[in-house]
C-alpha cells in the first residue's frame, strides 16, 4: 500500500475536486475495511463519539426545532457542510457510508444534505462544523434550559470532543506503526 498522509486538521482543500476526494475517502476506508485490527482503538473511540452525539442530538434538536424554524438567515448552505479531516476519519471509523456530493458545489448553494424536512442525514454522521455552530439566538435558548439539562448537555459534549482528539491521536499512531511495517 502506498504511504498515507494527511493532515488532521481543518477542511479538506478537495472540496472543488469530487474524483480526488471520492479517492481520499477511498484511501482511508480502505485502512478500516482491511485493516480492523491496527485501527481497532480508533474504530471503539469513534462508537464512543457517536453514543455521546446521539445522547445530546434531542436536545439539540428540540432547541432547533424551536429558533431554526423561523429564522430568515439559512445557515444550511455547502460552506457549512464540508467535511473536515476529522469528521472524514470518524464516520469511516464508524464504518458508514460516507455522503460525498454527485458534483463540485458552489460555497453559497443550498447544502447538498438539506431537504424540506431538514437534513437527510443522522446529526452523528453531519459535517462538525453543520453540527457545532450555534447562532447566538440558538446558543440563547440552549442556555435558557434548566441549568441540569445544559450541564449535562455541555460535559457531553466536552466528552466528544476529548473523545475525537483521543480517536485522531490513536489513528495517527496506528496510521504511523502501520507505515512503519510497510
Amino acid at each position: 500500500m502506498e504511504r498515507f498522509s494527511l493532515i488532521n486538521k481543518g477542511e479538506i482543500l478537495l472540496w472543488g475536486n469530487i474524483l480526488e476526494f471520492k479517492r481520499l475517502v477511498e484511501r482511508i476506508d480502505a485502512l478500516f475495511k482491511n485493516f480492523p485490527e491496527t485501527f481497532k482503538e480508533s474504530m471503539n473511540i469513534a462508537q464512543q463519539i457517536k453514543e455521546c452525539i446521539l445522547k445530546i442530538d434531542p436536545f439539540i434538536d428540540f432547541y432547533s426545532k424551536k429558533v431554526c424554524s423561523s429564522c430568515t438567515n439559512i445557515c444550511c448552505l455547502n460552506k457549512n457542510s464540508r467535511y473536515e479531516y476529522d469528521d472524514l476519519i470518524y464516520i469511516l471509523a464508524l464504518r458508514e457510508k460516507f455522503p460525498i456530493p454527485e458534483r463540485n458545489l458552489d460555497v453559497k448553494e443550498p447544502c447538498y444534505l438539506l431537504t424540506e424536512k431538514g437534513c437527510k442525514i443522522p446529526r452523528y454522521i453531519r459535517p462538525s462544523r453543520c453540527n457545532w455552530y450555534f447562532c447566538k439566538d440558538l446558543l440563547s435558548e440552549m442556555e435558557s434550559a434548566p441549568a441540569k439539562v445544559f450541564r449535562e448537555f455541555s460535559n457531553t459534549f466536552n466528552l466528544m470532543l476529548q473523545l475525537k482528539q483521543q480517536m485522531l491521536n490513536s489513528f495517527f499512531q496506528s496510521l504511523s506503526n502501520f507505515q512503519g511495517n510497510i
